[in-house]
């Protein structure tokens, strides 16, 4: 092989590999899809304030073991929430013994958890932004 013909396929194979990483970024960036991105901020207004741990039975049969926290909506919620803790245990235990354990299942844990806020908030004058499940085990 001369030493023209070498250099020749050397710049080819050069020139390949330059117009094959180009064209794959170019693709990339202007042909493919943007993957969707959402940004969620979480921020904590209020204090954590772990309620207890609660073991109930469930409707059908099955029990439920969790623990949990509430979110206050301001600095100063967490002695109003303090302040009613029976009231609130009360209430979650009515509330989880009433419930299958369908209602257990991921897909409904945040429906779960919405119902959980608007009994507390009927407890504690709107106090309780969120319920944390610490564990959560159903059988």
């Amino acid at each position: 092989m001369s030493r023209k013909s070498v250099v020749t396929v050397i710049i080819t194979a050069i020139l390949g590999v330059v117009i094959g990483v180009g064209g794959t970024i170019g693709v990339q960036s202007f042909l493919l899809p943007k993957p969707a991105t959402t940004t969620q901020i979480v921020t904590q207004d209020g204090p954590v304030v772990e309620i207890a741990e609660f073991t109930v039975n469930l409707q059908g049969g099955s029990f439920l073991k969790t623990q949990i926290a509430v979110e206050g909506t301001d600095k100063k919620s967490d002695v109003e929430i303090k302040a009613k803790i029976d009231f609130i245990k009360d209430r979650i235990n009515t509330m989880l013994s009433s419930k299958s354990l369908a209602d257990m299942q991921p897909q409904n844990r945040d429906k779960l958890k919405k119902e959980l806020i608007a009994q507390l908030n009927e407890v504690t004058g709107n106090k309780v932004q969120d319920v944390l499940f610490l564990t959560f085990i159903y059988q």
